[in-house]
């Protein structure tokens, strides 16, 4: 008998200074985030051990956001590759509330944001934080919470609500119109390049007026 060989090649080791930056990056978040932070990796065995490498943070809805029938987002950041480049990352988005196709949409949003951070610096000036920016990504979901909600507007259907002092208020929920139903979580590459921002917010989005600034976009990072 003989043992069926994987077709996966092994993965390139991480340089050691990468791996001690990570490992610092995930502990900030789990200083910062406490138990809303889970870490996953690949099994050991597996060829690519430990990668991919998994960072998720489970955003519940901010002030800003009130207005939104969306308690929470769950954002993950992977890390395929032995390198902090837009190569080798991706996200997931999902949340109990998002249709499939604003799963896909909020992820290559989140995607195209962090390849950008990535492409702009490096392991020798690396960005605020660490290589990674894993802290700074998570943190700039939260203040966009209701941006990525407000990606595809033909999804956000408003109605009036009433509020906890009796208070008739617009609300807003999101419907899924494709044909078929649910779909899995949304997944986004990191791209190095520039890109259109989907759906900024500001003038016609739905709950209220926009998280402020409009700091970081695709291909680069605005604020540095």
């Amino acid at each position: 008998f003989f043992r069926r060989r994987s077709s996966a090649p092994p993965a390139p080791p991480m340089h050691t200074e990468l791996k001690k930056a990570l490992q610092q990056e995930v502990l900030a978040a789990k200083s910062r985030w406490g138990g809303a932070i889970k870490l996953s990796k690949a099994p050991a065995g597996t060829p690519t051990a430990p990668l991919p490498i998994g960072v998720e943070r489970t955003i519940a809805r901010p002030a800003s956001a009130e207005a939104f029938d969306v308690d929470d987002l769950r954002v993950r950041l992977l890390i395929d590759g032995p390198s902090a480049s837009a190569e080798c990352v991706r996200v997931e988005v999902s949340g109990d509330a998002l249709p499939a196709q604003l799963q896909a949409a909020a992820a290559a949003r989140v995607a195209e944001l962090w390849g950008g951070i990535l492409t702009k610096y490096s392991l020798a000036a690396p960005a605020a934080g660490g290589p990674f920016a894993i802290e700074r990504v998570l943190a700039w979901c939260e203040t966009k919470y209701t941006e990525l909600l407000n990606l595809l507007p033909e999804l956000v259907e408003g109605y009036d609500g009433v509020n906890e002092v009796g208070v008739t208020i617009r609300r807003y929920c999101l419907v899924d119109r494709a044909e078929g139903g649910e779909g899995g979580g949304g997944q986004g590459r990191g791209k190095g390049g520039g890109g259109k921002a989907g759906g900024g917010e500001g003038g016609g989005s739905a709950g209220g007026g926009g998280d402020g600034d409009g700091g970081d976009g695709g291909g680069g990072d605005g604020g540095d």
